[in-house]
């Protein structure tokens, strides 16, 4: 077996074509270099060098292994530093998952920051809803899962939160609301509500259900749809109104009108999370949280 430390000795001596030289050049002295490039000899078979008192020559099969040579010690350099990058999570891959409604205006410029900073890192992202998201890293079928909180019984995930996202209230473009700009969570009482199921995300049941109760009432939900782009589908419809994350406002569906939620002393929120599996050890994981520290950072109004 071939050792790498001997291929880096042969490239040496057939660059310096001088046995002197080149022990020298690799921090040895001369006698064990040549005995290091006859047992490689050995090894391989036949005469690499062609050596006299007044010269060294590299034989034809000599120069057949130089390339080879080279080639391999440039591929096991890259190996190194590959296997370098991926350790400190500059390299590898990393598979995400999100709910939809943050893909809208949050994670495309975490996307760019990241691919710019990471450009060797392949990304594989999937859309779900939260619970899904949530077995997805149980099955260690995902890395990172961007979910709507609060979650419960997780003790299992680490969680990193991301950021507060506000509401607005969606109702059909013919609705007696709809030319109003803002409206209080109050003045909904009577309405009909298309809402997210809880079991599909409890944080968004749960932001419906604070906001109507903190303006004394409960929603009167007729529909549930376990995706926002179908809950504003069914609004558009007629079906009801909709409390639906801001982000949604650009999709800009011709049948929805958006509304501003008029209660500034307590607006209702929802927070996005991060959250990965305390078992999984991706350092990528920890590249994709600090670039995506940096970007929800540099959005924050100063």
């Amino acid at each position: 077996m071939i050792e790498y430390r001997q291929l880096r000795q042969f490239v040496v001596v057939a660059e310096e074509l001088n046995f002197g030289r080149a022990a020298e050049k690799l921090h040895m002295s001369q006698p064990p270099l040549s005995v290091a490039i006859r047992n490689l000899e050995h090894t391989v078979g036949t005469l690499l060098l062609d050596r006299s008192r007044h010269h060294v020559r590299l034989t034809p099969a000599g120069k057949v292994f130089l390339k080879d040579a080279r080639r391999i010690l440039q591929q096991t350099h890259v190996a190194i530093e590959r296997a370098r990058r991926a350790a400190l999570g500059e390299e590898g891959s990393l598979s995400l998952s999100f709910v939809p409604s943050a893909a809208i205006d949050l994670l495309p410029d975490i996307f760019k920051r990241f691919q710019h900073d990471y450009p060797t890192v392949h990304l594989q992202v999937t859309a779900e809803t939260t619970t899904r998201q949530v077995e997805a890293l149980r099955r260690a079928e995902v890395d990172l899962a961007l979910v709507v909180g609060p979650l419960h019984e997780v003790s299992d995930l680490v969680l990193v939160d991301l950021k507060a996202q506000g509401f607005v209230i969606a109702v059909p473009r013919n609705h007696a609301l709809a030319e109003q700009k803002s409206v209080r969570i109050k003045a909904l009482a009577a309405e009909r509500f298309i809402a997210f199921p809880a079991a599909e995300g409890a944080g968004f049941a749960a932001a419906l259900m604070g906001a109507c109760k903190a303006a004394g009432f409960s929603p009167k939900v007729v529909q549930e749809a376990s995706q926002m782009q179908a809950v504003l589908t069914l609004v558009a419809g007629g079906l009801g109104i909709a409390l639906v994350p801001a982000s949604m406002r650009m999709l800009a569906m011709t049948d929805v009108a958006f509304l501003d939620v008029a209660d500034l002393r307590s607006p209702p929120t929802y927070t996005l999370a991060f959250a990965y599996s305390q078992d999984n050890d991706n350092p990528v994981i920890q590249s994709f949280l600090s670039v995506a520290s940096k970007v929800v950072e540099g959005s924050r109004p100063r």
